[in-house]
């Protein structure tokens, strides 16, 4: 069974929890005809996830297609359905709609027939179609688990209450569309390499390409930019009156990653230009532009979407909670790497085997457990080699998630520890565990066991590891090396 069918077989067997929860949540009444996990959208899962084989998703990409532009149409319809501020919860007679979509679907089109040119443009270019509604179901799995347990937690601002349904809508939007920049951000990668190769034949070639915006275009830019960066504050005085605040750190942190036209900022500027429902935003710093809590309720909701997607490509922002979309979608995107193949994978023989067992959070320890399992399984070909590039592929998530997860201000406060951890059986007599962990209350480090069979200090596993992690600790009587990881 692929792990598709598993996660999508879990959100089946969750489905009647989740209806109970959210029935308890929102007044029969005040329920929304339309959201991410409506009917409709069930209906369209059962015919898209069937058979279990790995590449079913592929096969029917048409049908990826459809569920995408459905499931933002959906999500953007059940928001607009509980602003309070529209005329929909007090006339039934109206429906709400979800205009900019068509425009949205057009570019997600365009994006689709991108890639293929993408794959052969960069070795380890990989799916990113697919890839955005695995981030989903992933992310929807781990919503509803254990009764919705995480569902209920998760928060966007104090000022902003929502209800389930307006949380799965934040969630959808948030991780269908995290990607829609990779294509620009990529392709410029693809132009410096193509001028670099024309220098052994042309004398300094002139070849450029850059996503640059002048004028009226970097004015809106830095409008988007400055919605994201800021926050409500009461006004002083004012009844229930409030106004909005710059932060400056953000601000800067996201400017700079505009500048490095990452696709993360690039994909919030291109949601907020192309959906009626972001450019109807409310937004001013002046003083005198007050908010009442309706429009500080909405404000939140939509700064909650560009700033997660903003983030997830921003390492300069770092994550405090892990009850929030934010860190939600880092978490799947960072996780979600089950049947992603890249050019070189095609055309390589492959002696691993990788499995993505689970992302496991418990939310009944102090402070919060988030654990991260997948497993590689090596048979035949250079063992040691095998071994080699698991672990400076693991060295390389590992500096990406201190980053994310780094000590900073305000960091006491930090809700959560992180394991990542991975299985590595190069035969059947021997397995190890690799073990990342970062913690509230001690230095990041990582932590090699050898799990099944005799310990070698010489062995392959233990070469390897001494080669990505030179100066580790070692314990033979424990069969444990030890390594610190800094984010540089």
């Amino acid at each position: 069974m692929s792990t598709d069918k598993q996660y999508y077989d879990s959100i089946l067997a969750n489905l009647a929890s989740f209806d109970s929860y959210y029935n308890s949540k929102v007044a029969r009444k005040k329920r929304a005809s339309g959201h991410p996990l409506d009917n409709g959208i069930r209906q369209k899962l059962a015919g898209l996830i069937v058979s279990g084989k790995e590449n079913e998703l592929f096969e029917k990409l048409s049908l990826v297609q459809e569920i995408w532009i459905c499931l933002i149409k959906k999500s953007i319809v059940c928001l607009r359905y509980y602003d309070t501020r529209e005329p929909f919860l007090q006339n039934h007679s109206k429906t709400p709609l979800a205009y900019g979509t068509d425009s949205l679907l057009d570019y997600f089109k365009k994006y689709t027939d991108f890639e293929s040119l993408l794959y052969g443009g960069a070795n380890h270019y990989r799916d990113h179609v697919v890839h955005v509604f695995r981030v989903w179901l992933l992310g929807i799995d781990i919503l509803l688990r254990n009764n919705c347990q995480y569902l209920d937690k998760i928060r966007i601002d104090q000022y902003c209450q929502i209800n389930p349904l307006e949380k799965l809508s934040v969630w959808t939007l948030i991780s269908l569309t995290h990607d829609l920049g990779y294509p620009l951000e990529k392709s410029l990668q693809i132009v410096e390499k193509t001028r670099d190769m024309m220098k052994n034949f042309v004398t300094n070639p002139i070849m450029n390409m850059d996503i640059d915006f002048s004028g009226v275009q970097n004015n809106m830019n830095d409008f988007v930019l400055r919605f994201m960066s800021s926050k409500m504050h009461k006004k002083d005085g004012g009844h229930d009156l409030y106004v909005a605040r710059l932060q400056p750190k953000y601000y800067f942190k996201f400017q700079k990653s505009l500048e490095h036209n990452t696709h993360g900022i690039i994909s919030s500027l291109i949601l907020y230009k192309l959906l009626i429902f972001f450019m109807e935003s409310d937004y001013s710093l002046h003083e005198d532009y007050t908010f009442d809590k309706e429009d500080v309720r909405q404000y939140y909701i939509r700064r909650e979407i560009l700033r997660a997607i903003a983030s997830h490509t921003c390492p300069d922002v770092y994550q405090l909670n892990m009850c929030n979309m934010s860190f939600l979608l880092i978490l799947c995107d960072e996780s979600q790497d089950w049947g992603r193949k890249s050019l070189t994978n095609l055309y390589v023989d492959d002696n691993v085997k990788y499995t993505f067992k689970d992302v496991d959070i418990d939310m009944s320890v102090n402070p919060f457990l988030c654990k991260v399992q997948d497993s590689y399984e090596i048979s035949g070909g250079d063992t040691e080699q095998s071994i080699l590039r698991i672990l400076k592929r693991f060295m390389g998530q590992s500096k990406t998630y201190r980053i994310l997860f780094r000590d900073g201000q305000d960091t006491t406060k930090r809700d959560f520890d992180f394991h990542r951890v991975v299985e590595i059986e190069p035969s059947n007599s021997k397995r190890f565990e690799v073990d990342l962990k970062i913690t509230t209350n001690a230095q990041a480090q990582i932590l090699a066991t050898q799990t099944r069979g005799r310990y070698g200090e010489n062995d392959a596993f233990n070469k390897a590891f001494k080669a990505v992690f030179p100066g580790c600790d070692i314990d033979p009587d424990a069969k444990t090396l030890r390594a610190t990881i800094d984010s540089e």
